[in-house]
């Protein structure tokens, strides 16, 4: 299916703290949750260097017990949607 994934919605962290992008991030996954999204796009930036905190907190997030129940995996984004900066987020179905 690579390359021919549709992507519900996009989140753009860029100028966030970690802090209100930890917030963000669990609002939007919620909200693409209850309308049915399969995949959405995350964009952290790279940050200086290739190793941007956003970046780096990312996957940590997605393992915290409150967000886990919105994710089913995630996967480094194609460089057309972002590449190195982004993440495709894997979306549980509601049961």
């Amino acid at each position: 299916r690579r390359g021919k994934l549709e992507i519900g919605g996009k989140l753009d962290l860029h100028g966030h703290t970690q802090e209100t992008g930890r917030s963000a991030l669990v609002r939007f996954l919620r909200s693409a949750q209850a309308r049915g999204d399969r995949a959405v796009i995350v964009i952290t930036g790279v940050g200086r260097g290739g190793e941007g905190i956003l970046k780096r907190r990312l996957p940590e997030w997605i393992a915290e017990r409150d967000v886990r129940g919105f994710v089913s995996g995630f996967a480094p984004a194609h460089r057309a949607h972002g590449g190195a900066g982004a993440f495709y987020i894997f979306i549980k179905r509601v049961d």
